[in-house]
């Protein structure tokens, strides 16, 4: 499953995904919140199965869940702009686990090398 972390002129984090013919593009205003925040994820995807964070924006946020299956994982992304309209899905996909942990975390790491 393609992934791409970028920063923009601004200070925000850009997440690109793909599966498949399904793409979606999550944002965060405060990168290096954010970027240790997915990073924090990742870790408790590892140790525990499942892992979880929020990347906050000016008009709602960004909720990640991972879920170990095996040697699979199940990423979902969803919106929410407040507490009335709840949790929409922006992507889902399952992907094996190795490669997309070792994708995201070099992702990452090229971010805060800009931090």
């Amino acid at each position: 499953m393609p992934l791409a972390i970028e920063t923009d002129d601004f200070g925000q984090l850009i997440c690109s995904l793909t599966h498949g013919t399904q793409t979606a593009v999550a944002t965060a205003a405060a990168f290096a919140k954010a970027s240790a925040d997915l990073w924090d994820a990742l870790d408790q995807l590892e140790t525990r199965g499942l892992g979880e964070c929020y990347w906050a924006e000016i008009t709602g946020e960004y909720r990640w869940v991972f879920r170990r299956n095996g040697g699979s994982i199940r990423v979902a992304v969803m919106w929410s702009i407040g507490t009335v309209t709840g949790w929409n899905h922006v992507f889902w996909a399952e992907c094996p686990a190795g490669s997309f942990l070792n994708q995201a975390r070099e992702e990452l790491l090229k971010t805060r090398a800009l931090a």
